[in-house]
């Protein structure tokens, strides 16, 4: 009877693991995929609200003759002329008007254009005339700094890279100085000027900025550097980039071509190139006082400095025009005369240029080219005095300008 009673007892509890594992398939089976919310809304009208006992629980009564389910899907919008009138507002889609892109130039090509002025003497020299004259301009204006080179800073402002020779001290002291015909000083402040007129750079490498010594040449270059106005020459051999190019800069006063001037302008190329310089410019103090023709030792200084790599060579100091010569493919302007000169309240020759080049680079290399500009010039605005007011000259006299540049040039070919 026992082994019956226990046969009986494993029967059962074996049934009713098989009768859950049904049910629970069942179950599964009826859950796995719901009606949609969109059915039950449909029958909403259908629910009865019937109760169990004690829950409140509706219960969904769901005829027999129930229709498979619908699926609801978004519709194309129809056709603008069939749709019906309603308060919302269709806006068709238009495609977006084409409009071809503007063709541009090789990244790998970059162009730097040049331009660069003669002698800059901000102020002068207490003693003579020019000095008073160049303030009495200043004061008239109520302090203007931007009038001296109004009439050419758009020039500067078109171009990539300005330069002009800085002839004289910018300095507050008036004592010591050199024992010598002129010296040249103006206050500290007047860096605005070049500021104004978008100068970017300036040679110091001449015979007036340590007119006052030490203190004076450093002054100078704090009232440069204080003003945002690069400075290089002498001692300071200098690289800056102008449109992603490092331009490399460097002067020197040159009185012969002796060894030593050649070593040093071999050592500032050497070392211009050895840090990265792309393009090379030298500017240079030399020659003689009011002499249109180069003497021959600048021609065979210019020659050399081409010749050790540099790409360009400018020269200031006779404060007249002087030749401009292509050697090797390069250029060399021996003088490009006064640009705004304080030395003298009314100096005989006024003629004068800026010279402009543009220098092009593949893939950071300079190319060969020629494409140079020379734009004529006054160092005055006005013929029967000095205003220190540098302005282009237009038509005939523009011609001559150019034409006396072409004659003393013929002289060196």
């Amino acid at each position: 009877m026992t082994k019956f009673l226990k046969a009986m007892f494993a029967t059962f509890f074996v049934a009713i693991i098989i009768f859950g594992v049904l049910a629970s398939i069942l179950y599964i089976g009826e859950h796995r995929n719901p009606p949609p919310a969109a059915v039950f809304a449909y029958y909403q009208e259908d629910i009865e609200d019937t109760h169990v006992e004690d829950e409140d629980t509706p219960v969904l009564n769901i005829p027999d003759d129930l229709p498979p389910p619908t699926i609801l899907l978004p519709s194309p919008t129809p056709p603008i002329d069939e749709v019906e009138e309603t308060d919302e507002i269709y806006i068709p889609y238009e495609p977006a008007e084409y409009i071809p892109e503007e063709p541009q130039t090789c990244p790998y090509t970059v162009t730097i254009l040049l331009s660069a002025g003669g002698d800059a003497t901000l102020g002068g020299d207490r003693r003579w005339g020019g000095y008073h004259a160049f303030m009495r301009e200043f004061d008239d204006s109520g302090g203007n700094h931007s009038i001296f080179l109004e009439n050419v800073a758009h020039i500067f402002y078109e171009s990539d890279l300005s330069i002009v020779n800085l002839e004289g001290v910018l300095s507050d002291i008036l004592y010591p100085h050199m024992e010598k015909e002129f010296i040249f000083r103006g206050p500290p402040h007047f860096a605005n000027i070049l500021a104004a007129g978008n100068i970017d750079a300036v040679t110091i490498a001449n015979n007036h900025t340590q007119d006052f010594f030490r203190r004076g040449y450093d002054d100078t270059r704090a009232a440069l550097t204080y003003a945002g106005i690069e400075y290089f020459g002498n001692e300071f051999n200098r690289i800056i980039e102008v449109n992603g190019i490092k331009v490399g800069l460097f002067g020197r006063r040159i009185w012969n071509d002796s060894r030593y001037n050649q070593n040093m302008i071999r050592n500032s190329i050497q070392y211009l190139r050895n840090n990265g310089a792309q393009l090379i410019i030298a500017y240079y103090h030399w020659g003689v006082e009011r002499e249109n023709i180069p003497e021959q030792y600048q021609i065979n200084i210019g020659r050399f400095t081409i010749a050790q790599g540099a790409d360009l060579v400018l020269g200031a100091h006779p404060h007249v025009i002087q030749s401009i010569e292509e050697y090797r493919g390069r250029y060399i302007v021996y003088s490009l005369a006064n640009f705004s000169f304080g030395g003298n309240a009314n100096p005989r020759d006024q003629d004068s240029i800026i010279f402009q080049q543009t220098f092009t680079f593949y893939r950071g290399a300079l190319q060969p080219n020629n494409d140079i500009n020379i734009i004529p010039i006054f160092s005055s605005s006005v013929r029967n005095r000095n205003d220190f007011r540098p302005t282009p000259a237009h038509g005939e006299e523009a011609e001559r300008i150019l034409s006396r540049i072409e004659r003393y040039s013929a002289a060196l070919r």
